[in-house]
């Protein structure tokens, strides 16, 4: 049987990009299935006003952010509804879009995704405009805030460890990423009190 790990994440962030590449990689050679849960940067960090609610808020299709990230987390949730396998693929695509072919976090971006990983795109489209989604999305925000996540992705493992791994670059192939994953889950087990460690950037010319 596959362990489940919980995955949260926000398709605005670049490191959330690179670790769906990692997962996609280590999944089947590591045993693992994924559940990847929404988790909004925007709405933990940067609210633009006190009492402001991201899955509340207009969208506005201009943004290339996606009026800060609500169309693409409502986009997931749509494509999850026509199964594991078509949310894992969208989600992924959408990511790639964003993240490696620097493409604008729009309606037009999600639609093009969509039917490129082969998904229903009447039943996309009907699904995009359920407001279930929102609630949906603000259910999963509260269950990540509730274990205390504050950035994407955090890797929740069933055996209670919960820590985010941030990549600069994917690794080079699957053996390479498999090495990276049993070593981040190796740390966690080894040592329950390693809270956090951050490598500085070297300054730029």
């Amino acid at each position: 049987m596959r362990e489940r790990v919980v995955v949260y994440f926000d398709y605005l962030c670049p490191y959330a990009w690179r670790g769906a590449e990692v997962a996609a990689m280590v999944g089947d050679r590591l045993g693992m299935s994924f559940a990847w849960r929404h988790f909004s940067v925007v709405q933990a960090a940067y609210a633009p006003a006190p009492g402001w609610q991201l899955w509340d808020a207009p969208l506005d299709d201009a943004d290339p952010l996606g009026s800060r990230g609500l169309l693409p987390f409502l986009a997931g949730c749509a494509a999850r509804r026509q199964g594991a396998e078509a949310a894992d693929a969208f989600r992924l695509g959408l990511l790639r879009a964003r993240h490696r072919d620097g493409r604008p976090l729009s309606r037009r971006t999600s639609l093009e995704v969509a039917e490129h990983v082969g998904l229903r795109l009447a039943r996309f489209e009907s699904d995009l405009e359920d407001p279930e989604l929102r609630t949906c999305l603000a259910q999963e925000h509260h269950q990540a805030a509730a274990r205390s996540v504050v950035g994407t992705p955090t890797f929740a493992f069933e055996g209670g460890d919960l820590a985010a791994l941030r990549v600069r670059e994917v690794p080079r192939d699957a053996d390479e990423a498999v090495r990276l994953f049993r070593d981040f889950r190796g740390l966690l087990a080894r040592y329950p009190y390693l809270e956090s460690f951050d490598r500085p950037r070297p300054p730029r010319n």
